[in-house]
């Protein structure tokens, strides 16, 4: 009996705590958090979640990546994918990208960000993936895999989503899927345009009062004309559709195939009903609209951001090169030179392809290769590469590489390649695009469900030119096409933007944070003198040879610009340059090592008396041990950049605080604050890379500007970064910008490209919503039929495209 009851107790007590558990679960909507008032309107989720509503539901599975069907059940015709495994197969398409091994493919049927995030799921449903990596405007998406994996499985699940993939070697042939591509979009055009034509024609027999039995007869040609683009003209928008429902993700194609496919059932009802309420000549004329409008949207997408956006800055550079038939230089654009060609290159341009240097000699600047800064001589037959400047009168070459297959031509493509992600206002639109699409549908049922009650064909009609008209079509491209063009923008201009979120984020800065040394001044060191170990003046002490030796030999090791300097002083001597042991460099500090017997330790040194201010000399003191005792000091001059105190006030004006990080003394510091008007509390010296990374850390919206090499680890932080110097393809590893141009003002036309481009966002997303709002309402309360909301319809994406091309007066003359 005891037993019993403490059974029943037990029991009891169990209904009791999950009845508790259910009050609390159901207290809170398991994505919003909002709390739920009344438990009848719980919506009930799987794992115990709850949710307040539908749409909290719908958005919970997707931000979990749940109720995916693709997970382990491949393409029913998945071995005839076997061969793209095959040893023989591998050898020839498997390929090297960022670091891993893999296999690139041409997706056909790419249309929006909605793809990108579809194919971003696929290491999620295909546990042998590694990595996968889509490029948007080259259509190609590179998969790497782990041990054991088969490139065939994700090429079966692709399928099941209605993508096309081919296996390709190179680029180059990504260029003719693309050809291919376009011919087929204009193949449905054209078909669809015929058709619609004839339908038109047709319907206007219709409309003009023809009865009895021709009517009959030109109401089945209009059907019979609209078959072809039923089946043929609209198969993308079937292919987006498939996808949507197979990964239960809302597309804007959804409402346009839905009002296909109502519009065309209901003609063929009322065809056979014998009435007169058709609407194939509105479904014509929206399909080759919409054809029309993705065709040009399309090549425009593939003119902007098919080529290598980092590569524009010299494609777009006018050359002057020798035509035999006019026996003169002609002006061309760097994009169209060809093998063989003779360029003349005037004094401060860059070089526009690789080639092979035919005048006598010319002087060239090299930093963008090899971040060495000093004038290299070229001599005739000497190789001269695309993007080093010539600083000596003028140069002659013949083309040997074009910009593609330059040296900086491939370091700029694995650049671009390495990073292609969703920025958080395309993955803000796409989310809205898809609460849009089922807001409209639903709408347009509510609607027609209501309003069949009092007239059934207004009803139809009215939710025909609901669906057909607001499609955020423009949502999916508005803002992708508009970071394209300010991307190319700045790239003419000399600023190489690795990313589109970098240019998000540059708006949004508050804080700059600038290295000083190379950075904020001109980090060319000129020597001024010695001092001897008690700091006499500089002109009554001079080391003795075994000395100036030693420090050039153990110098010669170190790229710091006060050594490059140093060793260039010594250079103009008779110097010696010794055996060096146990090279060491000294953290923040400077470099140590054994030259002969001797020890020597080279070291940054702190100033005796700040700078008055007055001058642009900058001094630093380099303190000189041999065997641990003071030998000398060498005292060299930095000067500040010319544009660093406008750049500072600038940024000062535009509500954000610099500041300066440096490894350096206190006192050199100090120093260039003073000059550029910064408080204490905004500079920090004697920094670790390790601290000037926690600083930026822990400092919200902030910018990093500093050397792409020494400046790696800050730079490489959440914080965007850009690189004034250093060679191209160290500082785009290390940093999100790369400036080709001297100085740091730059920083300045970022920023306000960046705020720019936000601004003509803003307003084409305004502006999308708006129209789609405003005609929808337009078509519910029947002043829109669906003939003109299907001419109404590719006008938004029009207007977006125009907005974003022209943008602001500020982006209209930035280039100029």
């Amino acid at each position: 009996m005891l037993t019993h009851w403490v059974h029943i107790k037990s029991m009891t007590q169990k209904i009791f705590e999950d009845t508790v558990k259910l009050q609390n679960t159901n207290s809170n909507c398991s994505h919003c958090g909002i709390v739920i008032p009344h438990k009848s309107t719980v919506i009930s989720g799987t794992n115990d979640t709850v949710f307040c509503c539908w749409g909290c539901e719908t958005v919970y599975h997707i931000v979990h990546k749940q109720k995916f069907s693709l997970v382990n059940k491949p393409y029913p015709d998945s071995s005839g994918y076997d061969f793209l495994d095959n040893e023989a197969f591998l050898k020839d398409y498997l390929i090297q990208s960022h670091d891993k091994h893999g296999m690139r493919f041409f997706i056909e049927g790419i249309q929006c960000t909605s793809c990108l995030w579809i194919i971003e799921q696929i290491p999620d449903w295909i546990p042998q993936v590694e990595s996968t990596h889509l490029n948007m405007s080259q259509k190609t998406l590179f998969v790497s895999l782990k041990e054991p994996g088969y490139f065939g499985k994700v090429v079966s699940t692709l399928a099941a989503l209605g993508y096309r993939t081919y296996p390709i070697k190179n680029l180059e042939e990504a260029k003719v899927f693309h050809r291919r591509e376009n011919h087929q979009q204009l193949m449905r055009l054209g078909v669809a345009a015929a058709c619609t034509g004839n339908i038109m024609l047709v319907s206007f027999s219709l409309y003009s009062g023809l009865k009895d039995q021709m009517a009959m007869v030109f109401q089945y040609l209009n059907l019979a004309f609209f078959l072809p683009i039923l089946f043929y003209c609209a198969h993308p928008f079937y292919r987006t559709f498939w996808r949507s429902l197979k990964t239960r993700r809302p597309s804007i194609d959804v409402p346009i195939i839905v009002a296909v496919i109502i519009g065309f059932g209901l003609s063929v009802l009322n065809l056979v009903r014998g009435n007169k309420d058709f609407y194939f000549d509105s479904l014509s004329v929206l399909v080759v609209l919409l054809l029309a409008s993705r065709y040009f949207l399309n090549r425009t997408q593939q003119a902007l951001a098919g080529s290598s956006h980092l590569q524009s800055f010299l494609k777009s550079q006018i050359c002057q090169r020798w035509s035999n038939a006019i026996q003169a230089y002609e002006k061309v654009p760097a994009s169209q030179l060809q093998e063989g060609d003779t360029v003349l290159i005037k004094k401060g341009d860059r070089i526009p392809a690789d080639g092979i240097v035919t005048n006598e000699w010319v002087n060239i600047n090299p930093s963008i290769l090899t971040g060495e800064s000093l004038p290299q001589k070229l001599l005739k037959g000497s190789r001269i590469f695309a993007g080093t400047q010539v600083i000596s009168d003028s140069a002659e070459i013949v083309v040997k590489h074009t910009v593609g297959d330059s040296r900086i031509g491939e370091i700029l493509k694995k650049v671009e390649e390495q990073v292609q992600t969703k920025t958080p206002f395309i993955s803000f639109t796409d989310k809205a695009a898809q609460f849009f699409t089922i807001f409209v549908l639903t709408l347009g049922t509510v609607f027609f469900l209501f309003y069949a009650m009092i007239d059934p064909e207004e009803a139809v009609r009215r939710s025909l030119a609901l669906i057909i008209l607001a499609c955020p079509c423009a949502l999916a491209f508005a803002i992708p096409l508009t970071q394209s063009i300010s991307l190319r923008k700045a790239s003419k201009k000399g600023y190489l933007i690795k990313n589109a979120e970098s240019l998000e984020k540059l708006g949004q800065v508050k804080n700059a944070f600038f290295d000083k040394t190379g950075t904020l001044t001109q980090g060319l060191f000129e020597f001024i003198g010695w001092r001897s170990p008690t700091r006499n003046g500089p002109n009554t002490f001079f080391p003795d040879h075994e000395l100036l030796n030693a420090v050039y030999s153990i110098e010669i090791h170190s790229q710091h610009p006060v050594a490059r300097s140093l060793v260039k002083h010594l250079e103009k001597g008779e110097i010696k340059r010794l055996p060096v042991r146990s090279l060491k460099e000294i953290p923040r500090a400077g470099i140590s090592g054994m030259a002969g017997e001797n020890t020597y330790k080279i070291l940054s040194a702190s100033l005796g008396e700040p700078d008055d201010g007055n001058s642009d000399i900058i001094a630093s003191v380099v303190s000189i041990y041999k065997n641990g005792g003071i030998a000398a000091y060498a005292c060299l001059g930095d000067t500040l950049r010319n544009d660093a105190k406008q750049t500072v006030l600038h940024l000062k004006h535009m509500g954000i605080k610099s500041h300066i990080l440096s490894g350096d003394k206190k006192i050199p510091v100090a120093i260039v604050a003073k000059k550029l008007c910064l408080e204490s509390e905004q500079t920090a010296s004697n920094l670790f890379p390790e601290e000037k990374d926690n600083i930026i850390k822990r400092t919200p919206q902030s910018l990093m500007v500093g050397d792409g090499v020494n400046d790696a680890l800050a730079m490489s932080s959440d914080a965007v970064s850009i690189a004034v110097q250093g060679s191209v393809e160290s500082s785009l590893l290390a940093a999100d910008i790369y400036l080709t141009k001297e100085g740091v003002f730059p920083v300045v036309d970022l920023i306000l490209l960046s705020k720019h481009t936000l601004t003509v966002i803003k307003r084409n997303l305004a502006f999308s919503f708006a129209y789609n709002f405003t005609g929808g309402m337009a078509a519910l309360f029947g002043y829109i039929s669906p003939l003109t909301a299907a001419i109404l319809m590719p006008v938004s994406s029009l207007a977006v495209l125009a907005s974003s091309v022209f943008g602001t007066k500020f982006l209209r003359r930035f280039n100029k």
